[in-house]
């Protein structure tokens, strides 16, 4: 039998109901970790007192702290979660993986530059560790039917994203991830151009937030990735990501179409009429908040425990991120950028 993996989460927020109709993103962790056989929560961290009163009431024999380092030390913990905001998990994975963590489960963005990424993947490498970035949607239906019409829609010619808000960097890297989830990991980006508006000069969570903003990615076999995101779009009219092939196209929105039975719409080569098939999974979850993530807790326990692939694996996290921030660069520079990069091309936000 393989050892019961001990499991820690860094940064809580706080315990009310937040978007995609779960709690904070660390309650996801926590439900996934409680429910998955082979690991145990061990402890949880935040700075602020009341969200670890709330976190450790909700999950009773889990120890709470309110120093991350202390934590690490006293517990040493085999898994740890990094949910709190971008700008620290860096400093917080490198510190996860000093005090001994066979495996770190980062929340996107991944980091918020190439070369802070390329740090805590060779970190990781350099211990024998596993990193792992937290794009549990991969684990829904309508993310592995979107990924299966990949095979179904005669030769794909290009993928479009709709994200009808700004931050690319907030949400947007689980919009990049569903693509490259179904193109595969055959297909790599060759270079990538892009144009944003930063007028507004907001910030959230420490990651700077244009208002709108346009970019495509080019792949190596000549298909297109094009995002478009901001206050312009309108969510109800149209997918946040659609598939089109030389005889079929599958989409993914936000609320189901009016003529589908789910989140997930496709028309496939051969085949007249629409297909949506039903389930209660969508685009966040189900009625269970944390579905995605306890399917993803236990590919990643038998991961750590196997050292098998995930879904969840940093490298395929990369990609998007290579993405995301390459258009960003590629609007500062004003010009198309080729791949692939360095940390000078794109330095980062």
């Amino acid at each position: 039998m393989s050892k019961v993996i001990n499991a820690a989460i860094i940064g809580l927020g706080k315990s009310t109901q937040g978007k995609g109709g779960a709690h904070s993103i660390s309650y996801c962790h926590g439900w996934a970790y409680a429910a998955t056989p082979g690991i145990k929560l061990a402890a949880a961290c935040s700075r602020d007192q009341q969200n670890v009163a709330d976190f450790i009431k909700e999950f009773p024999g889990c120890r709470g702290f309110q120093d991350y380092q202390r934590m690490l030390t006293e517990v040493k913990p085999d898994l740890v979660s990094v949910c709190a905001f971008a700008p620290d998990r860096e400093t917080m994975v490198m510190a996860a993986l000093e005090c001994g963590a066979k495996a770190v489960l980062i929340e996107k963005p991944f980091a918020l530059t190439l070369a802070a990424a390329e740090r805590m993947m060779k970190a990781a490498g350099t211990r024998g560790a596993r990193l792992f970035v937290n794009h549990q949607r991969r684990y829904g239906k309508p993310f592995e039917w979107f990924r299966e019409a990949a095979g179904k829609v005669g030769e794909i010619l290009n993928v479009e994203i709709s994200q009808p808000f700004g931050n690319l960097l907030n949400f947007g890297p689980h919009l990049a991830d569903a693509a490259l989830y179904a193109l595969g990991q055959e297909r790599h980006t060759v270079s990538v151009f892009g144009a944003v508006d930063w007028n507004k000069g907001e910030e959230w969570q420490g990651i700077g937030t244009e208002s709108q903003l346009i970019g495509t990615a080019y792949f190596n076999d000549g298909v297109r990735l094009a995002i478009d995101a901001g206050d312009k779009q309108v969510p109800v009219r149209q997918p946040v990501i659609r598939l089109n092939g030389s005889l079929g196209f599958a989409e993914l929105h936000m609320e189901p179409a009016s003529d589908a039975q789910s989140v997930f719409r496709a028309r496939y080569a051969g085949e007249c009429g629409i297909s949506s098939p039903a389930t209660n999974e969508h685009f966040h979850h189900s009625e269970d908040q944390a579905l995605y993530m306890k399917r993803a807790a236990a590919d990643i326990c038998h991961a750590v425990n196997s050292g098998s692939a995930t879904r969840l694996d940093a490298s395929e996290a990369y990609r998007g991120l290579e993405i995301i921030l390459g258009i960003y660069e590629s609007a500062r520079q004003r010009k198309l950028l080729t791949l692939p990069f360095t940390t000078e091309t794109v330095p980062g936000l």
